[in-house]
């Protein structure tokens, strides 16, 4: 004959084993949904924060583009001209769009004159200032503003980017950059 196998509990304390076992797991549910809900908006926020800094680098991307075809000449424009250029081959396509602006005349000193003071200036002379005593010499900075703009895709907003990119003698330079994110018209 087969032996009994002495139990573990009595048959009182397995229906306060199963009481306390319940009541355990129904004061540890609802902290463990808060902190599932909690995981699973932070992988959000870093799928949100991936996308945006991948939208960002196509707009700079473009930008560093709209530059090296300014300073090689493939975009040339007069004053107050623009032209627009589509890149296509990004994950997000990306529209370019780079208009002359006035231009500004600088100083020795790299400050910019203003409007009403150049007009009167001979920016072929070179010489000494009277007043001051100091060298002057006067070049022209043409000023082209870039806008790149990356659309929005579900479920990422636009992203765009607004730059002001100066042309002198050496080259192209960007004076400043701004990105916005959202929905633009």
């Amino acid at each position: 004959m087969a032996k009994e196998r002495p139990t573990i509990l009595s048959r009182g304390e397995r229906g306060a084993s199963l009481i306390l076992v319940l009541v355990a797991l129904a004061t540890l549910m609802p902290l463990a949904l808060i902190l599932s809900d909690l995981v699973l908006m932070r992988q959000r926020q870093v799928n949100r924060h991936q996308q945006n800094v991948g939208g960002q680098v196509m707009v700079r991307g473009a930008l560093e583009l709209a530059m090296s075809r300014l300073e090689s000449g493939r975009i040339a424009l007069g004053s107050a001209q623009s032209a627009e250029f589509e890149l296509e081959e990004a994950p997000r396509p990306v529209r370019v769009r780079v208009s002359r602006q006035e231009d500004a005349v600088l100083g020795l000193d790299g400050g910019v004159i203003d409007p009403e003071d150049a007009a009167d200036l001979d920016l072929e002379r070179l010489g000494i200032d009277p007043v001051r005593g100091a060298v002057r010499q006067y070049r022209r900075l043409e000023v082209y503003l870039v806008e790149a703009e990356s659309p929005a895709r579900y479920p990422f907003a636009a992203v765009r980017l607004l730059a002001v990119v100066g042309r002198l003698d050496e080259g192209v330079v960007c004076l400043g950059v701004r990105y916005d994110r959202g929905y633009f018209p």
